[in-house]
């Protein structure tokens, strides 16, 4: 289910919607406001980076703007759009087909994401050595950083389960998972969806879909 947030200081009984509000139907119906619900305790991070953009990769970097391609910030124009968000891919494992077939659909449709001013950035739980291995297969043109102690992915309430196995094997219990940060300005987490099992992640349309409605929220 993808979790939607919205700011506001008049929210009725922790939906998200501020007195009076109705919620959209929108190109996501399945949308939730339940803001209890997104678990995220700290959205920053800096973590190594096999793919495209600086190396360490830091949040900072990214609602500054995109990089020039092969692995540096832009430099900084009048012309140079920021990022208005950034999307965070969660994955399971280094050996995860459901993984290694999202990358490369969202690889096959970046431009639509650059065309929204939103970066990507897929979040895999193993060393940088084996993000390189991905990135020298796949040629990513977005980051990939390794998470290998999974400290971003826990404060980003990534699900894992059957306890300690699922905690030791990431094959077995950890969740696909996706983010949508808001960048615009101070960033703020705005939808997040977490999967109930391996291959339960929204398709790029419904990433899409969600980048759309970030910015049409003004």
């Amino acid at each position: 289910m993808l979790r939607l947030i919205k700011g506001g200081s008049d929210d009725e009984a922790g939906t998200g919607l501020a007195a009076g509000d109705e919620a959209d139907t929108g190109p996501v119906p399945e949308f939730d406001r339940e803001r209890d619900a997104l678990g995220v305790s700290d959205l920053d991070f800096e973590l190594p980076n096999a793919g495209t953009g600086p190396d360490p990769l830091s949040l900072a970097d990214l609602a500054a703007g995109p990089t020039d391609g092969v692995g540096r910030p832009a430099p900084r124009r009048e012309t140079t759009p920021r990022n208005d968000a950034v999307v965070l891919f969660f994955q399971r494992d280094y050996h995860c087909r459901n993984c290694r077939e999202q990358v490369q659909a969202v690889a096959d449709r970046y431009d639509e994401f650059r065309d929204r001013h939103a970066a990507v950035v897929s979040v895999l739980p193993e060393s940088k050595a084996k993000a390189e291995k991905w990135q020298e297969k796949y040629h990513l043109p977005f980051a990939l950083v390794a998470d290998e102690d999974t400290r971003v992915a826990d404060r980003y309430g990534q699900p894992v389960r059957f306890g300690a196995l699922g905690k030791r094997i990431d094959l077995a219990g950890r969740m696909p998972q996706v983010a949508i940060l808001d960048v615009r300005d101070d960033p703020q987490l705005y939808a997040v969806h977490r999967g109930d099992s391996p291959g339960d992640r929204p398709s790029v349309d419904d990433v899409l879909a969600m980048v759309d409605r970030m910015l049409a929220d003004e």
